[in-house]
């Protein structure tokens, strides 16, 4: 009887760390702990269901819930062996019927929309987002913090976190966060590498957050007059986002500017300003630096015009880079996963004519 007893206790903790792990996102453990309690008939259907859902999510329901994710056809038959097995277990379980409906639904469909961003998550996200202007006590903003990074397991609420101290001039505490960001992203992206689909996808999400990391914990020491450190940390991020960072490179601008060294700080003043992105008040306070810079070093002509010609070079620069990486090279190992599930190696098609068409979901 007591082994019987542990035993079912020992089934019910996994079915309870299998659900929390799957409330946070963190599929592979989720999965394994859920498989476990699976097994033991006193939480089959239970677990049956909760992995039934959770396949749903994978198959049909996850593409670019997070950067970088997509559906994974492979799940979609397992949602249903699983949900049909909790059905089986307890006929009378009504939400496991509703959730074999649904799956059952999603199969005969033409099209299945992503999954809506949660409601709790992002009740939990404007809480943290209310504290970038506010006089709050440092207290409540990381209690805020943990109550979203327990919610969920991405790393989102560290980074916002750590931005949101850095403005209060909390800096070492910034850089704890920032820290602990980096390892929730390494954690979050391992937990859900098949989402991703390829490697190339999950080591670019490896890539962004460690970059993410470091560029907050260089801006902290930047701010801490600890340049040394700023630069190893900044050069760090810029490694890893390939230069491709306008909060990175403005940061290296200002620490270049800080320690007297002019003309790297205009390089990447000028390498922020050719990307795209970065918020009005960054980019404009990047063209006041470069401003005062082209006036000290006595340059003649128009500064917009200087500007201007300096900022389409670098555009069509990286252009041209861009096309010569892939021009007149063999096509890389390259083993994908067709519409049906089934992996499909590229190998097959050397010396083939072949038309690759790129494509993004946002």
């Amino acid at each position: 009887m007591a082994a019987a007893l542990f035993a079912q206790s020992a089934a019910r903790d996994n079915l309870a760390r299998g659900r929390a792990f799957w409330d946070q996102r963190l599929a592979q453990s989720a999965i394994a702990a859920l498989e476990v309690a699976a097994r033991d008939k006193d939480t089959a259907a239970e677990a049956h269901e909760a992995l039934g859902r959770l396949y749903t999510f994978k198959g049909w329901q996850q593409e670019s819930v997070f950067p970088g994710w997509h559906d994974e056809p492979a799940y979609r038959a397992r949602a249903l062996a699983e949900l049909r097995a909790a059905v089986t277990a307890d006929p009378s379980r009504p939400s496991g019927q509703e959730a074999l409906r649904i799956a059952e639904g999603f199969a005969s469909a033409e099209k299945v929309d992503p999954a809506p961003p949660r409601e709790d998550v992002k009740a939990l996200d404007a809480r943290i987002d209310a504290y970038r202007n506010a006089a709050a006590p440092i207290a409540d903003i990381e209690a805020a913090i943990e109550a979203r990074a327990k919610a969920q397991a991405d790393p989102a609420p560290y980074f916002t976190g750590a931005q949101i101290l850095l403005d209060r001039g909390e800096h070492d505490r910034a850089i704890a966060l920032a820290g602990r960001g980096r390892a929730a992203s390494d954690r979050f992206v391992g937990e859900n590498l098949s989402a991703y689909q390829m490697a190339g996808k999950s080591q670019g999400a490896y890539s962004r957050g460690r970059a993410t990391a470091a560029d907050l914990i260089g801006w902290a020491a930047y701010l801490k007059k600890e340049y040394d450190r700023a630069a190893a940390s900044l050069g760090d991020a810029e490694r890893l986002s390939r230069g491709q960072d306008f909060a990175n490179q403005f940061h290296l601008g200002e620490l270049a500017r800080a320690t007297n060294q002019s003309d790297r700080a205009r390089q990447h003043y000028l390498d922020a300003l050719a990307l795209s992105a970065g918020p009005p008040p960054l980019r404009q306070r990047a063209t006041d630096a470069l401003r005062a810079i082209h006036a000290g070093d006595r340059a003649s002509g128009s500064f917009a015009a200087w500007l201007e010609t300096e900022l389409t070079r670098r555009r069509d620069d990286r252009r041209s880079a861009a096309l010569k990486s892939v021009v007149d090279r063999a096509l890389p190992p390259l083993t994908l996963t067709a519409v049906d599930g089934r992996p499909y190696d590229a190998a097959g098609l050397r010396g083939k004519v072949l038309l690759l068409n790129f494509f993004a979901s946002w």
